[in-house]
């Protein structure tokens, strides 16, 4: 069933590297108009377009004038990204919950808003705040609570899209796992265990799914849905990584005990406390279970994508 009408309104909040990368993708969908909500217009003028407009809108501004704004709106999908502080996800989600409401009471036939929070990463329901390590993740498996148990009522319907990490942070520097920082030499490191795995996802694959969700491919209201490029372990990954350089590499198993014992040298580290909640369970699933696997869409996976970026480096 098509969520799409004539008068169907979308804000994007954000223009980020993800709201940038959503945008191409919903704006090919027939007979939607797109708001992108940015704090400073003038960044995003080459946005605009005759489906594209740009909105000025401080998420941290007072909820009495976002409820007003957010109650104009069919579907709100946020992208703001994942660096906002204490509170601020939560925020947005009761003002879209007081938004639904308003919608209703103005015209009881606006139907539902739609709500696609700020949960493109991994199973928060699992991972909760990593036992305390990730308070920003306790907040998101709260807000899935709060939409779960208020949504209803509030006319509002919503859906939460878990993606994995993306594609480009698996090869990051700084993340460790592919480490290419000595020259002839490349390193791939298992957390926890060669047996474990992590789900990857290309921001533009992110983007290509969505639009088919948002266009009602797939069923998807008050639910939780998986997308993944690849879904792969880190025996495959590194097997993979050895195939696309042609040479041997170094491999090196950080397991808990050694990545709880690094973080108790630097408590204070982000990374390591982020490398411990990715070394458990709520950051692989199956690709089987993905949307993208159900309406069979072409993703970019971890082979290709090493492919481009170490051919010429390796």
């Amino acid at each position: 069933m098509s969520w799409i009408s004539p008068k169907t309104q979308l804000l994007l909040l954000g223009a980020g590297e993800l709201g940038s990368a959503f945008l191409p993708h919903l704006s090919s969908l027939p007979d939607v108009h797109i708001t992108v909500g940015v704090r400073s217009i003038a960044k995003y003028t080459h946005l605009s377009s005759l489906t594209v407009s740009l909105r000025s809108i401080d998420l941290s501004g007072p909820s009495s004038s976002l409820i007003e704004t957010f109650s104009k709106f069919n579907i709100i999908i946020s992208a703001t990204g994942f660096g906002s502080s204490a509170g601020v996800v939560t925020k947005l989600a009761q003002e879209v919950l007081e938004a639904g409401k308003l919608r209703k009471e103005r015209d009881a036939e606006s139907g539902k808003l739609w709500f696609f929070p700020w949960q493109w990463g991994v199973d928060y329901d699992i991972t909760g705040d990593g036992d305390g390590l990730m308070p920003l993740f306790g907040e998101q498996r709260d807000v899935r609570d709060l939409l779960r148990s208020q949504a209803a009522q509030a006319n509002v319907k919503w859906t939460v899209v878990s993606t994995g990490i993306f594609m480009s942070f698996l090869f990051e520097q700084f993340w460790g796992v592919v480490d290419r920082s000595k020259e002839d030499k490349i390193t791939v490191r298992a957390l926890r265990s060669w047996d474990h795995g992590t789900c990857v996802t290309d921001v533009s694959d992110i983007g290509k799914v969505l639009a088919r969700i948002v266009a009602g491919d797939v069923e998807s209201e008050d639910k939780v849905v998986y997308v993944s490029g690849d879904s792969i372990t880190y025996s495959q990954l590194a097997d993979t990584v050895e195939r696309v350089v042609g040479k041997k590499i170094e491999r090196e198993e950080w397991t808990e005990e050694y990545l709880r014992e690094e973080l108790e040298k630097d408590p204070g580290d982000l990374i390591k406390k982020y490398r411990l909640v990715f070394a458990r369970d709520g950051v692989f699933w199956e690709k089987e279970r993905t949307v993208n696997y159900q309406l069979k869409i072409p993703m970019l996976d971890v082979e290709t994508y090493a492919k481009e970026l170490l051919l010429d480096k390796s």
